[in-house]
């Protein structure tokens, strides 16, 4: 059907877009990127769509036509991207825009705002991070779900009361559906993942940081019947590799700090729930090795030099205390940073693999880095997407261990 007759009712453009939304169904599940298309290969295979849908029905608004973006996505789902369209586009704060390329979605974000200036009349579309649905303070409410049965039905929850079936007309979206599809219970409070301002938390920041530290996953699914499905499960691929020193590669940096945490002295103050005060208080000391393991073995000869930390943590359980154990060690991935990009028609790496939250090993000059995908960036004036890295916690300890012999 030609671009021009799409145009001629409201309702043959429904049909056409629902038919091309139909293709993508589930298409993220095993993938954890919204982008199936190769984009190094849009000027060949066809023109940029993007779909606007209505925030508050998903019914299509507008069809738009771009060719110049800025694609970047983040585990913070802090990154904004942009798109810039030939003329004003019918949108709104909050509509979902999803960027196809024939047939096939190469991103899905929701508007943040739309301008132009007087010397051009272009449009330029900023787009906010999917995940940014999910941008709201919220009570913790059916927190034992986490350690009973999984972070992820407790994910799954959260949206159903907050998002789905709060009581608020205005906001609840009629629309949604969430499902758990994988359950990963975790010894952890939501304060142990993220935190806490009046006794709230917002549940974002709470998927982003789920990402990173437990590997969890939210994937949305536009149906042809104005429905979003929200699946959450946990990511159980194995970690991709890549070499560095090949062409494919370019301006490759890495950048550490040897400051790192590698001894925790824990007063474990053991509550129990509706109490003020702790019903016993334990003392334990926590050593980070080489291997990056944690023991209780001050005399272990793998112990790793870094710094020391002291903490007060209030806990009903043992495991509930070492797992916030576990996560302050983890903090120390930050101190080690990875940065390329990566030519994204080479026939050695598919770029989609690199998606965000992807563990990954790389092959340097002095050795193989395990890693995490943390940001990564596409735009339309370069074959190159630009991926950073962190987390980089054997590396880093491997320089402390050299340090300290």
């Amino acid at each position: 059907m030609p671009l021009r007759t799409i145009y001629d009712t409201h309702k043959m453009l429904n049909a056409y877009t629902h038919a091309q939304l139909a293709r993508y169904t589930h298409a993220w599940l095993h993938s954890h990127t919204e982008e199936i298309s190769p984009l190094g290969k849009i000027t060949e295979s066809g023109k940029l769509l993007a779909y606007v849908l209505d925030a508050e029905t998903l019914l299509i608004k507008d069809l738009l036509e771009f060719e110049t973006f800025e694609f970047k996505t983040d585990t913070e789902f802090s990154n904004k991207s942009q798109i810039v369209t030939a003329r004003m586009p019918n949108i709104e704060h909050d509509d979902f825009v999803i960027c196809k390329c024939a047939g096939d979605t190469v991103f899905i974000g929701i508007c943040e705002n739309y301008a132009s200036d007087s010397d051009s009349e272009a449009y330029t579309i900023t787009l906010l991070q999917k995940e940014n649905l999910f941008s709201r303070p919220i009570f913790i409410v059916n927190e034992a779900l986490i350690s009973s049965t999984g972070i992820e039905d407790f994910i799954a929850q959260a949206i159903t009361d907050n998002w789905i079936n709060s009581g608020d007309a205005m906001l609840d979206r009629s629309y949604l559906t969430v499902n758990a599809i994988t359950h990963t219970p975790i010894a952890a409070k939501v304060s142990t993942t993220v935190s806490l301002t009046d006794g709230a938390y917002n549940l974002k920041t709470y998927l982003g940081n789920a990402l990173e530290f437990y590997s969890i996953y939210v994937d949305f699914d536009f149906t042809v019947d104005n429905k979003l499905i929200i699946t959450v499960y946990r990511d159980t691929q194995a970690a991709e590799s890549i070499d560095v020193l090949l062409t494919d590669i370019s301006g490759y940096e890495e950048t550490y700090s040897v400051d790192a945490l590698t001894k925790i002295n824990v007063r474990w103050d053991q509550m129990e729930q509706g109490a003020d005060e702790p019903i016993a208080t334990y003392y334990r000391t926590y050593y980070m090795l080489a291997n990056r393991s944690i023991t209780t073995d001050g005399t272990d000869p793998n112990r790793a030099l870094g710094a020391t930390k002291s903490m007060v943590i209030e806990a009903e359980t043992e495991d509930e205390m070492y797992q916030k154990v576990i996560d302050e060690f983890a903090k120390n991935s930050y101190s080690h940073k990875i940065n390329f990009s990566l030519y994204m028609d080479s026939k050695l790496y598919d770029y989609r693999n690199f998606y965000i939250g992807r563990t990954t090993n790389i092959k340097t000059k002095s050795g193989v880095r395990s890693s995490l995908v943390t940001a990564r960036t596409i735009t339309s004036n370069s074959r190159f997407t630009n991926i950073s890295f962190g987390k980089l916690k054997v590396t880093l300890i491997e320089k402390i261990r050299g340090k300290q012999s």
